[in-house]
């Protein structure tokens, strides 16, 4: 379904005595309005203060002399948008002058893709931090925070690493409330019925209907110890992916 075709959709919803809030959230549910990919300001401003840069500075580095006038213009048309307006040079257009421009001379940690610019913006809760012991402490309060992921990871939750060794290193799972088959035999968390503790570790599943959570080694794939033995799960989940998080990309 086209833009134009839903906002006309939308236009006769409210002409007919619905409220604008009410239609757009019912097309949102539905997966009929279109995937946001407006220019991220926010994006841009953070690598200019890091980097020690104004917006003119971009222009007059990338563009010719007699181009800096009009560019500037465009890109102010891009960074302040008015409904409806005309576009020449677009969203996708300035993102790939932007990231050429900045990985040219930025000392940043990784290369900067267009897409960090443009696209969506999914944020994920991260739930809790992992421990030396095994053991998951749920975040509280002010602890509950968000990071931005990948569009694909949108339905999931993070856990994040306070161990030495992986200190930062976000895991992230589908959250559950029943036994996840494909979380046996696998990295995954889950949580002791009785104890109610949430534990990260290799799953083990036993004839009996319970379970040991192993600490096993990344690199060999060997048994160092066991976590907690002949258990029963109120939940499990695996581990969808692993990564670190940086400012410059999700």
């Amino acid at each position: 379904m086209n833009n134009s075709l839903n906002k006309k959709l939308i236009e006769i919803s409210i002409k007919s005595g619905y409220k604008t809030e009410v239609v757009e959230s019912y097309m949102a549910r539905n997966n009929l309005l279109p995937k946001d990919f407006k220019f991220r300001r926010s994006a841009l401003d953070l690598l200019l203060k890091d980097c020690n840069k104004k917006i003119s500075d971009f222009v007059k580095d990338t563009y010719q002399d007699k181009e800096h006038k009009n560019k500037l213009a465009q890109i102010s048309k891009i960074l302040n948008p008015k409904p409806n307006a005309p576009k020449y040079f677009t969203e996708n257009d300035l993102a790939n002058d932007l990231a050429h421009w900045f990985n040219s001379f930025c000392n940043t940690s990784e290369l900067i893709a267009p897409n960090f610019f443009v696209g969506e913006t999914i944020q994920i809760s991260v739930i809790g931090s992992l421990y030396g012991n095994g053991q998951i402490g749920l975040n509280k309060g002010k602890d509950l925070y968000k990071i931005n992921i990948h569009p694909k990871y949108g339905n999931c939750q993070a856990i994040e690493s306070k161990i030495g060794s992986t200190r930062g290193l976000m895991r992230l799972f589908i959250p559950k409330k029943t036994i996840e088959r494909n979380a046996d035999n696998r990295f995954s968390i889950a949580q002791d019925k009785k104890s109610k503790i949430i534990w990260f570790g290799y799953l083990e599943p036993q004839s009996n209907g319970r379970y040991n959570i192993l600490d096993k080694s990344y690199s060999t794939g060997k048994t160092i110890g066991t976590l907690v033995e002949n258990i029963h799960l109120s939940w499990s989940a695996e581990i969808k992916a692993a990564y670190y998080p940086t400012i410059y990309n999700s």
